[in-house]
């Protein structure tokens, strides 16, 4: 978590001086849902993630190197600096990060069956926003996977926004939980920026998908405490003040180290934490800014035309 946030942090500096192009979505304030998720599986199992994806790819353990470079368009970068964040790595099983909303929730179902006609015992993870629910291929998938006992499961980041649209204004009950109970879905409803909780909700969800309980949809509720989108300027914060401090309180990197705090971890060895986080995010950092830049056949492969 401490190395998630101090890269998204740094990645909107680099966004800022225009070394990252393109829009930034920071993960800022959701890190317990991506850690507590991820920490539940194993290396056989897949993510697919979503625009904000930053944060699933380095909890599921993708080259924080070679994320940077693809970033900042080095051809060193997970997809040769084609991507920028719409990163994959079969290395760790990221199918995909797509920026069309719901679009990799079938992808991960399609995973899902994979797993489940090969026998694997693997499971299939995918991430969405509030705003995917509203997605018919959803709907479709959830069907799907409910009927076939799909080792799939879905977690639902509840930020309460849709980009910048609150979700109050789209759905007629913000009880998210509903759409999938009544597909018949086990639904789960946690505390997305706990951390500890996130992880029980998913370590059960994972051991009843490899048991052949199918599938399992978790709603987070959690907070972006950085607006939906970054450009060159941190957007404008169209949320109301109070609401954003309320959930600045219940920041999920704050309550894990007075967690661990209140155990018995020494401040010293959370704060060495911090500073090992730092160095790796700068190492990256300098890493892909020495990295080559691709060459124009570089950028060209994997790039087809038909003729008329």
């Amino acid at each position: 978590m401490a190395l998630i946030r101090e890269y998204e942090e740094r990645v909107m500096e680099l966004r800022t001086a225009g070394e990252v192009v393109g829009p930034v979505h920071p993960y800022i304030g959701q890190e317990a849902i991506a850690v507590g998720v991820c920490a539940a599986l194993r290396a056989g199992d897949s993510i697919v993630s979503h625009y904000r994806g930053h944060g699933h790819a380095l909890a599921r353990g993708v080259s924080i190197d070679a994320l940077t470079a693809e970033l900042l368009g080095r051809k060193s970068g997970l997809c040769g600096g084609r991507a920028a964040a719409l990163v994959s790595d079969p290395a760790v099983n990221l199918l995909l990060s797509s920026g069309i909303i719901g679009a990799g929730i079938p992808i991960a179902a399609g995973a899902a069956m994979t797993s489940q006609v090969r026998g694997s015992g693997d499971v299939a993870v995918v991430f969405l926003g509030d705003g995917g629910l509203g997605s018919g291929v959803v709907h479709e998938t959830l069907l799907m996977a409910t009927a076939q006992r799909l080792p799939l499961i879905l977690v639902c980041e509840h930020n309460g926004y849709q980009g910048g649209t609150r979700s109050e204004e789209v759905y007629p009950d913000l009880d998210l939980t509903r759409i999938p109970l009544g597909h018949r879905m086990r639904t789960v409803s946690v505390d997305g920026n706990d951390v500890t909780a996130v992880h029980g909700a998913a370590a059960e969800a994972v051991a009843a998908a490899r048991s052949g309980a199918g599938p399992t949809f978790i709603e987070a509720r959690t907070y972006l405490t950085r607006f939906h989108l970054q450009f060159d300027k941190p957007s404008t914060e169209r949320r109301p003040a109070a609401e954003l401090a309320h959930w600045l309180d219940r920041d999920p990197v704050h309550l894990a180290r007075q967690r661990l705090l209140a155990a018995g971890t020494a401040d010293d060895d959370l704060a060495a934490v911090a500073r090992k986080a730092a160095e790796r995010v700068a190492a990256a950092v300098a890493f892909a800014r020495s990295a080559p830049w691709p060459t124009p056949s570089d950028v060209s492969t994997n790039v087809w035309a038909e003729k008329p």
